[in-house]
């Protein structure tokens, strides 16, 4: 990639951090996402959700992830909604990935609670272990969405994603919300 032709832009996340976002292929449908980026994040103070800075917009990428770096789509730029659920639950990836300990603990509850878990999607992830990690992801997700959004607004989403993908997982979240919450709470892997 040649750096004369490289958008980065840099932008105001919170008080402590700037937030590097990177246009991966310089295409318009990447720019129309950066502005629904920086249109959310002068909307909503996130900074409690973030744990890394740097962030790729990549119409070419399949799906949302969040490492090497934290990847979004293209994909629904102006729902706002889905946005903000995609971005929150890439950046909660980036907070389990250093405690290593806490996700072990919280995963062996979970298998001890969720002994038929699935093992793939679109119920379940891409195996036991993610799908264990994605109850935690997805609970913290929902609760990160209710405190930016609401209650009811936090429902909805879930709910719709629940429809297409970790359909079984985003149904715990929302069927047994308190107990996840308090296994996470317990192992000290709930931001709070």
């Amino acid at each position: 990639m040649k750096y004369s032709l490289l958008f980065v832009a840099i932008f105001s996340f919170n008080a402590f951090a700037e937030l590097n976002v990177e246009l991966a292929n310089q295409s318009e449908k990447e720019k129309l996402k950066y502005t629904q980026l920086k249109r959310i994040e002068n909307t909503y103070d996130l900074s409690k959700w973030q744990f890394t800075n740097n962030v790729v917009i990549n119409d070419s990428a399949k799906r949302p992830h969040s490492h090497p770096k934290l990847t979004l789509t293209v994909s629904m730029p102006k729902n706002d909604g889905a946005f903000l659920s995609q971005y929150l639950h890439e950046q909660i990836h980036w907070f389990e990935d250093s405690r290593k300990t806490e996700i072990k603990n919280v995963i062996d509850d979970f298998k001890i609670k969720y002994p038929d878990a699935p093992i793939k999607g679109p119920e379940g992830a891409r195996s036991k272990f993610s799908t264990y990690l994605h109850l935690a992801v997805c609970l913290l997700e929902y609760d990160a969405l209710r405190e930016v959004l609401g209650e009811e607004k936090a429902h909805k989403i879930i709910s719709t994603n629940s429809k297409f993908f970790y359909k079984w997982i985003y149904q715990k979240v929302l069927t047994d919300t308190d107990s996840i919450r308090n296994i996470l709470i317990k192992h000290k892997l709930y931001i709070g």
